[in-house]
């Protein structure tokens, strides 16, 4: 199948766990955001034909399960959409 390409916005420590599941999947790139940021929106965003589309937001308080079935489904939605 081919690759897809997952761009994570996240804190360090929930970058990390993220990557650390979808790795395996995608090929995953991770941009830092910073704790010092008010009101952090972390998201994880797709290539789709080329373009970057949003999967989902989410906090960095968020649960790792909660994202990840969050992204799961989105993406699922997203890619039959296109």
């Amino acid at each position: 199948t081919l690759m897809r390409k997952l761009l994570i916005r996240a804190t360090q420590e929930l970058a990390a766990k993220l990557e650390e599941k979808l790795r395996h999947d995608f090929d995953v790139k991770v941009d830092i955001l910073d704790y010092n940021t008010v009101n952090i929106v972390c998201e994880i965003l797709a290539e789709v034909r080329r373009k970057w589309v949003t999967v989902c937001r989410f906090s960095h308080t968020e649960s790792l399960q909660d994202i990840l079935t969050m992204f799961r489904i989105n993406l699922q939605l997203i890619t039959k959409k296109s």
